[in-house]
């Protein structure tokens, strides 16, 4: 059969013309009428290089009390004096819901701060949870207008600025950013050790009562739309962790940040980037219901000694993994998602709920009615909810242990780093086996490691006699391999090392600014829709 009779190459010709808008053109030209030059797509490339903006959007995440706004300051000032940037905004979320819901009071800075929380959960109740960070879209929207081309045409110039947003709280903010600015936004989760936090706001007059209350606001809110700092902040691209009062710190933090999305100079991972990394990776073994836990163990020089990750062991030694014949029922892989299906902490958890019911109904403290509403309620309480003993699973600190004595290595002095904050039974092993430091991204409310060994793991930073369980800082794990790794020969020139002018850098991930309206207009769309903008 003749191509053009092929009834399949017809169809598909007739889909690419609607995709494409064709229309009538004609849907099948010879060959010599569709090469392309080379000279032409050089031009092409080249075109659209030319759309390629510098633009960058670094937005802020950190607890309560911890120094953002020194390092949004940091930041401003690296941009506009040392990488030639036009300038830098700093965008306060804050300020937009003083917009829209009056201004806070005045004076006493706990009440300030509280009308701020109770005002912002309202609008994002009423409007959506990512509703301040659409606010703060459609602020660089506006921004963005004021520089068209005038041309006639809906085209605008490439620009070199950048928009720090002030701060980010929950989940839906940060994923409405990246889904707008893509590789472009740069997430920074900010922590101070809580006792500088809580010394920076009893300084602005709070007791301490009203401190932990604002504290505990801001860590986690029980209800969607409100604040989840705490859940939010391990998806930081960069932690900063700000143990001092000093501003050349923060500065030399900010400044290393900028110099590796900008692409200025030689950089290479520390020592914790690398084990982070490592921990993270080893994640990506683990096939448990609930979550991947990765863990690594660092020698006393910063080496990566050991590492592990949760989930079930096996006979003669180690733990399950894919089948190697890529069988993904096999009985080589006794894992809990081919073992019933089922996560048996959570099962046996159901159990004993069912059995203190049923003993309740027996003593008649209770009625056969109602039982399901009984063994409800007990489930849902924190303490039987939280319990972690009736898992199969070894834990990644527990297996990164376990590794590390199979190699026949000595842990004392070593350090560990984990994806998730150990749990209480994972914390006696921690003291027992020597480790002096650990280091975690992702908190855990359930571990009561601090409270059932406070005489051996603080979270003191100072605290030099105990083991030491602090945030991890650095490159995030899922920012590792875009950062650090570069295109061949893109150092040097005929053997010599290129020379950068932070001035005139490129973000190592750009975007063409002819996509930014349209994203962004889709956002200011919909404010306008909920008439918290003025159409124009």
């Amino acid at each position: 059969m003749q191509n053009h009779k092929n009834p399949c190459r017809l169809k598909l010709c007739r889909w690419l013309d609607e995709i494409l808008g064709l229309g009538s053109m004609v849907r099948v030209k010879s060959a010599s009428a569709s090469k392309i030059t080379a000279a032409s797509n050089t031009d092409n490339i080249a075109e659209i290089k030319d759309t390629h903006t510098s633009e960058l959007v670094i937005a802020l995440c950190g607890p309560i009390g911890s120094p953002i706004q020194d390092v949004a300051k940091a930041f401003k000032e690296c941009l506009e004096k040392s990488f030639g940037y036009d300038y830098a905004e700093i965008l306060k979320l804050s300020r937009q819901i003083e917009k829209l819901s009056g201004s806070a009071p005045a004076g006493n800075e706990y009440t300030r701060i509280k009308y701020l929380i109770d005002k912002g959960d309202e609008l994002r109740e009423r409007y959506g949870a990512g509703v301040l960070a659409e606010l703060a879209v459609s602020e660089i929207a506006l921004d963005r207008q004021k520089h068209k081309k005038k041309d006639g045409l809906e085209t605008f110039e490439p620009r070199r600025v950048c928009h720090i947003i002030d701060s980010i709280k929950n989940q839906q903010e940060l994923d409405l950013l990246r889904l707008v600015y893509r590789d472009m936004v740069y997430v920074v989760g900010v922590y101070a050790p809580q006792s500088r936090r809580t010394k920076a706001l009893e300084q602005k007059g709070m007791s301490l009562q009203q401190i932990y209350t604002l504290i505990d606001r801001d860590s986690g809110e029980e209800f969607a739309h409100g604040q989840t700092v705490r859940d939010t902040f391990p998806n930081a691209d960069f932690f900063l962790r700000i143990d001092s009062n000093s501003g050349s710190q923060v500065k030399a933090r900010v400044e290393r940040f900028l110099n590796l999305i900008l692409g200025v100079k030689v950089m290479t991972p520390t020592y914790s980037e690398t084990a982070m990394y490592a921990a993270a990776s080893a994640a990506g073994n683990s096939a448990c219901l609930s979550r991947q836990v990765g863990a690594a163990i660092t020698d006393t020089q910063g080496d990566v000694i050991a590492t592990g990750w949760n989930d079930v062991p096996k006979f003669g030694g180690g733990l399950y993994a894919a089948d190697p014949n890529g069988d993904p029922k096999s009985d080589h892989d006794l894992r809990c998602w081919n073992k019933g299906g089922k996560c048996y902490n959570d099962d046996e958890k159901h159990l004993i709920a069912e059995m203190l019911v049923n003993e309740l109904v027996g003593a008649k403290t209770i009625v056969e009615a109602d039982k399901e509403k009984a063994k409800n309620a007990i489930l849902a309480n924190g303490k039987l909810k939280n319990l972690i003993e009736f898992s199969r699973s070894v834990h990644a600190e527990m297996h990164a242990i376990i590794n590390a004595g199979k190699n026949g290595v000595a842990l004392g002095g070593s350090k560990l780093f984990v994806t998730t904050y150990p749990c209480h039974s994972c914390a006696r092993h921690i003291v027992a086996a020597g480790i002096s430091e650990v280091y975690f991204i992702e908190p855990y409310r359930k571990s009561l490691a601090t409270k059932l060994h406070d005489d051996a793991i603080t979270e003191d930073e100072s605290d030099m006699k105990k083991v030491r369980v602090l945030p991890y800082d650095g490159v995030a794990p899922a920012r590792y391999l875009k950062l650090f790794r570069v295109p061949p020969d893109s150092r040097k020139s005929k053997g010599v090392l290129l020379a950068i002018d932070p001035r005139h850098s490129q973000p190592r991930f750009d975007k063409t600014v002819e996509a930014l309206p349209t994203l962004e207009a889709v956002v200011v769309k919909r404010l306008r829709e909920k008439n918290l903008i003025e159409a124009g």
